[in-house]
C-alpha cells in the first residue's frame, strides 16, 4: 500500500513540473496560481465522460473574463492528448459561444453573471468550472481559494453534472475535492423560490392597480367627449387638458409594458428554478432513503442494547435474591450451630448432625460460587461496555483524521502527476537533443517548487497520524505515563477538529503553557472525547455556531484544574442531577445510550483520581470542572 502511495506522488509530481516548465515566466505567487488551476483542468477533462464522448475528435476547452490564462492554458495543453483526443483552448466574447465547448471556464471577475451563464448553457452538456464562485446553486465544479495557505481545492455539485447528462469517475473526489450538501441547496433554492413568489405577487397587485387607473383615464376621457359637443367655446384649453391626459395614458402604457416584460422573466426564472428545485428533490430523495437505512440500523443496536440492559437487570434481581437466601442459610447456619453445642452431650447424635452441618456447608460454598460467577459476569459486561464506549470515541477519531488528511494527501498526488509529466518532457527533449540550459533551469525550478508544496503537505499527513496514533495507543493501552497535558490536549483536540468543523463548532485554548503531570493519558484521551462528542450531540443542536474553550491552571494545593466551557443550549436541574446515572440520556429515541458522562465520572473519580464538577444555566451553556493530580497514587 505505501508504494502505491509513494507511485502515485511521483507521477503527480512530475505532472506539476510539466505545467511549471511550459508556463510563460510571471510572478511566482500569480504563476503557482495559475498552474495548480491548469492542473485542475487537465485532471478535470481525465475524470469527466461526455455523452458523445466517442465522436469527438477534440475537447474544446472555453475560457471567459480572463485572455492571460487562456494563452497560458492553450500554451500548457496545445500539445497534450486526453483519452487520444487533443485539447482546443478558445477565448469566449459572448456567452452563447460556450455551448459549443466541452468545459466552460468563468474567471473569479465574472462571478455575478454565474446563475445567466448556467441557464444560457444549460442543456449543451458542457462542464462548467467557476473560480471562488458564491452561487452554490448553479455550479458544477468551483475552484476555492485559501488565503491562510494559498492552498486551492475544488468543491463539487453533483447534482447539476448528472442533470447535464455528465459522468463524473469516483477517483475525482481524491484530487482534494469536497461535496456540496444536497439539503443545504435545497433549503437555500426553497427560500429565493419564496422570495421570487413574493415579487411576483407585487408585481401583480401593481398591474392590477395600473389597470385600473387606465380604466378611470378611459372613464374620463369618454365623459370628456361627450361634453366636447357642449364647449366648442373653451375647446383650446379642453384640448390641452386632453392632451396632458393623453401623454399621461401614454407614459402608464409604456409602464405596463415594462412591468409585463419583467414579469416574463420573473416567470422564466421561476420555471428555471423549478427544474433545479425538482432535480434536487430527486437527489434529497435518494439521501432520505439512505437515512431510512441508516434509522433501521441504528433501531436494531438500539434494540440489541435494551436487552443487555434487561439482562444487567434481571441478573442484579437474582443477585439479590442470592444475596438474601445467602443471609437466610448463615441464620440456619448459626442456629444449627447453637443446637450442636446444647446436643454435644448427646453423643448417639453427634454424627447425625455433624454430617447435617457438613452437608449444608458443602451447600453454601455451592452458592457462594454461583453468586462469585453471576458477580464476575457483571463485571465482564461493565468492561465491555466501556470497551465499546472506547471504541466509539476512537471511531470519532479515525472519521475526523481521515477527513483531514484527504486534502494534503490530493495537493501532494496532484504536484506530483504534474512533475512526473513535466520529467517526462525533459527526457523527450534530452532523448532528441532538444534540451536547453533554460528549460534545464525551469525544470530544477518547478522541481524545488513542487517538492516543497509535496514536503509541506505529506509533512502535515505525518503530523496528524502522529497525533492520532499517540491518542489512539493511549486509549488502548491504558498504562501510566508522564505527558506535557497543554501538548497532549492539543493533540486530542486537533485528532477531534474535522467532528467540529462538520458542526460548525470552533475551538480556543488558554491558561498554562506547559505542564507536566503523571496520570493515564489514554482515559484522559477519552474523557475529552466524551465531553466533546457530548456538546456536539446536545449543547450544539440546531444551532448554527458553536464555541468550545479548554482553561488550564494549576491550584495552590499541587494539583491541574481543567475547565472545559461551550456556549451551548445548557442544561436543567433535572439533567445536572442524573447526567452521571448510567443509562440516563434526553436522546433515547435517537439512539443515545446514556452510558458516555457515567464513564466520564468513573474514568475521572477512578483511574485519574480525581473529580468532576458541572454547573450549567439553560441557553447560557456548560462548565466541566475537572480537578486531577500532578501525579497518581501508587
Amino acid at each position: 500500500m505505501k508504494k502505491k502511495i509513494i507511485l502515485m506522488s511521483k507521477s503527480l509530481l512530475v505532472l506539476f513540473c510539466f505545467f511549471i516548465c511550459t508556463s510563460t515566466p510571471i510572478f511566482a505567487q500569480q504563476l503557482d496560481s495559475e498552474q495548480v488551476k491548469a492542473v485542475y483542468i487537465y485532471n478535470f477533462v481525465k475524470n469527466v465522460t461526455w455523452l458523445n464522448e466517442n465522436e469527438k475528435d477534440q475537447f474544446i476547452i472555453g475560457i471567459y473574463g480572463d485572455d492571460g490564462f487562456a494563452e497560458q492554458l492553450n500554451k500548457t495543453l496545445s500539445k497534450r492528448v486526453i483519452k487520444n483526443k487533443t485539447i482546443e483552448v478558445i477565448t469566449i466574447k459572448n456567452i452563447q459561444e460556450g455551448k459549443k465547448t466541452d468545459l466552460f471556464f468563468s474567471a473569479a471577475n465574472q462571478n455575478t453573471e454565474i446563475a445567466n451563464i448556467a441557464s444560457i448553457l444549460r442543456g449543451s452538456n458542457t462542464l462548467l468550472i467557476t473560480d471562488n464562485s458564491a452561487d452554490k446553486h448553479s455550479v458544477m465544479i468551483n475552484l476555492v481559494n485559501n488565503p491562510e495557505d494559498s492552498a486551492i481545492s475544488f468543491e463539487v455539485n453533483k447534482s447539476n453534472i448528472v442533470f447535464e447528462g455528465l459522468i463524473m469517475s469516483a477517483e475525482l473526489l481524491l484530487l482534494g475535492g469536497t461535496e456540496l450538501d444536497v439539503a443545504t441547496l435545497y433549503r437555500e433554492t426553497e427560500l429565493a423560490l419564496q422570495t421570487i413568489r413574493g415579487r411576483e405577487i407585487k408585481l401583480n397587485e401593481k398591474l392590477t392597480e395600473q389597470r385600473n387607473q387606465i380604466s378611470s383615464a378611459k372613464i374620463k376621457l369618454k365623459t370628456l367627449n361627450e361634453n366636447l359637443t357642449q364647449q366648442e367655446k373653451v375647446a383650446g384649453q379642453r384640448q390641452q387638458e386632453l392632451n396632458v391626459l393623453k401623454k399621461d395614458i401614454e407614459q402608464q402604457q409604456r409602464s405596463i409594458k415594462s412591468k409585463e416584460l419583467q414579469l416574463k422573466q420573473v416567470a422564466t426564472q421561476l420555471k428555471v428554478a423549478k427544474t433545479n428545485l425538482e432535480n434536487q428533490q430527486s437527489s434529497v430523495h435518494s439521501k432520505e432513503q439512505e437515512n431510512v437505512l441508516m434509522a433501521e440500523k441504528i433501531v436494531t443496536n438500539r434494540n440489541i442494547l435494551q436487552q443487555q440492559q434487561q439482562q444487567i437487570s434481571d441478573q442484579g434481581v437474582q443477585l439479590n435474591q442470592k444475596n438474601e437466601e445467602l443471609v437466610e442459610r448463615e441464620e440456619r447456619i448459626d442456629k444449627q450451630r447453637f443446637y450442636l453445642i446444647l446436643m454435644a452431650f448427646f453423643i448417639t447424635l453427634l454424627v447425625l448432625i455433624s454430617g447435617l452441618v457438613v452437608l449444608l456447608f458443602v451447600k453454601n460454598r455451592q452458592t457462594t460460587r454461583t453468586l462469585s460467577r453471576t458477580l464476575e459476569n457483571l463485571q465482564n459486561m461493565q468492561q465491555q461496555l466501556v470497551q465499546s464506549e472506547k471504541m466509539a470515541s476512537l471511531g470519532t477519531l479515525t472519521a475526523g483524521v481521515a477527513h483531514e488528511i484527504n486534502t494534503p494527501l490530493g495537493i501532494a498526488v496532484t504536484s506530483t502527476s504534474s512533475a512526473l509529466e513535466s520529467t517526462q518532457k525533459i527526457r523527450e527533449n534530452f532523448e532528441t537533443g532538444n534540451l536547453t540550459r533554460t528549460a534545464m533551469e525551469s525544470y530544477f525550478n518547478g522541481m524545488e517548487k513542487s517538492s516543497n508544496l509535496n514536503t509541506n503537505a505529506l509533512e502535515r499527513v505525518i503530523e496528524l497520524l502522529n497525533n492520532f496514533k499517540q491518542v489512539a495507543a493511549d486509549q488502548m493501552v491504558g498504562e501510566e505515563r508522564e505527558i506535557d497535558l497543554v501538548s497532549y490536549i492539543e493533540e486530542v483536540m486537533s485528532t477531534l477538529s474535522a467532528e467540529m468543523k462538520r458542526f460548525r463548532v470552533s475551538y480556543q485554548y488558554s491558561g498554562e503553557s506547559e505542564l507536566v503531570i503523571t496520570t493515564i493519558p489514554g482515559a484522559l484521551a477519552q474523557v475529552l472525547t466524551n465531553l466533546v462528542t457530548n456538546a456536539l450531540k446536545h449543547a450544539f443542536e440546531s444551532k448554527e455556531l458553536g464555541n468550545i474553550a479548554i482553561n488550564l491552571s494549576k491550584t495552590e494545593d499541587n494539583k491541574v484544574v481543567i475547565l472545559f466551557k461551550d456556549n451551548g443550549h445548557g442544561m436543567s436541574q433535572h439533567v445536572l442531577d442524573n447526567i452521571f446515572e448510567p443509562f440516563f440520556t434526553t436522546k433515547r429515541n435517537s439512539g443515545g445510550t446514556g452510558l458516555g458522562m457515567n464513564i466520564v465520572y468513573n474514568i475521572v473519580c477512578q483511574k485519574l483520581q480525581g473529580n468532576i464538577k458541572i454547573d450549567s444555566k439553560l441557553e447560557q451553556g456548560s462548565n466541566f470542572h475537572i480537578t486531577l493530580p500532578m501525579k497518581l497514587k501508587a
